[in-house]
């Protein structure tokens, strides 16, 4: 094992099949485990959606004390009852509360979401007020459970994603590699990791990284980034990784390996761009390099 061994750095055309491999790794996922994982914050929306409507009389008694039950599922399916739904920052605005749920602020946020409510979904409720009919109950319970799913969905999938590749650089460091993984920690020193061990989610040089990993005469630190179209990847990967990269050369000079492992959508002249820039790039769909120089620097 030689000492001191450089990170891989693709040339063009390696770089140019890497996105694309990545791409068609990101196709296959959101073909099996992205659908199905749709289909499970649908069941459980609309599971909600129907509570909803069940307390309030198809949303006819829908008042501040259907929020009082500290239930976070309600209070979040309330706010997709308007057209279109209401974040939470849009309700502290909208209300001036800076705390919704507390009891005396939840009349002002019943309120706003009434003043909100989509009537194309719930034609029931325009004056006069009258019961729905089967067909509209059934439409607006869809709907909004749709709504609900698809924001979840969009918000799970990142972060399932992230998880995922985490997982996927731990199982690697523990099992080929045979790392100890330790505590977060506070990076100020090379030193401070020792050789063969890593850690999560530590202070690294005074930012914070996703994978810290202690070789045996520099610290490798990764960051793990998704991204979802090729525009994205400047901000993912040049900007949010690049301002780390800078900050922990800054810190540790040569004795940092600043890395991304990368999922999803790139463009080459994102890749080329990090790369030139001394980002060392590793892919969570072929993670063979990156056993091959962690093994040859441990």
């Amino acid at each position: 094992m030689t000492e001191g061994a450089e990170p891989p750095s693709w040339s063009a055309t390696e770089l140019a099949q890497l996105r694309l491999d990545a791409i068609e790794s990101f196709v296959r996922w959101w073909g099996t485990e992205a659908k199905a994982a749709y289909q499970e914050y649908f069941r459980t929306a609309l599971a909600t959606v129907d509570a909803l409507l069940s307390l309030t009389d198809d949303l006819r008694t829908f008042g501040p004390e259907v929020l009082q039950n500290d239930d976070p599922k309600l209070r979040e399916a309330a706010r997709y009852l308007a057209g279109p739904p209401l974040s939470e920052d849009d309700l502290k605005i909208l209300t001036g509360a800076s705390r919704l749920w507390l009891p005396g602020n939840l009349t002002s946020v019943v309120s706003v979401i009434l003043q909100a409510l989509d009537a194309e979904r719930f034609p029931w409720l325009t004056e006069p007020q009258r019961t729905p009919t089967s067909a509209e109950r059934e439409r607006a319970r869809l709907w909004t459970a749709g709504l609900l799913a698809a924001q979840k969905a969009a918000t799970g999938r990142r972060s399932h994603l992230s998880r995922k590749q985490e997982r996927a650089i731990d199982d690697v460091l523990q099992g080929p590699l045979r790392f100890t993984k330790v505590s977060p920690r506070t990076i100020s020193s090379v030193r401070d990791l020792e050789p063969g061990e890593y850690c999560r989610q530590s202070l690294v040089g005074g930012t914070r990284a996703d994978l810290s990993v202690g070789l045996r005469d520099r610290l490798l630190v990764i960051e793990c980034k998704v991204s979802n179209s090729e525009v994205n990847s400047y901000k993912r990967l040049n900007h949010e990784v690049g301002d780390k990269a800078t900050k922990w050369k800054l810190a540790f000079g040569n004795q940092a390996v600043p890395a991304a492992v990368l999922s999803g959508a790139y463009s080459l002249a994102n890749l080329e761009s990090a790369q030139r820039t001394g980002i060392t790039l590793f892919w969570e769909h072929d993670l063979a390099s990156f056993v091959d120089f962690v093994s040859r620097t441990r």
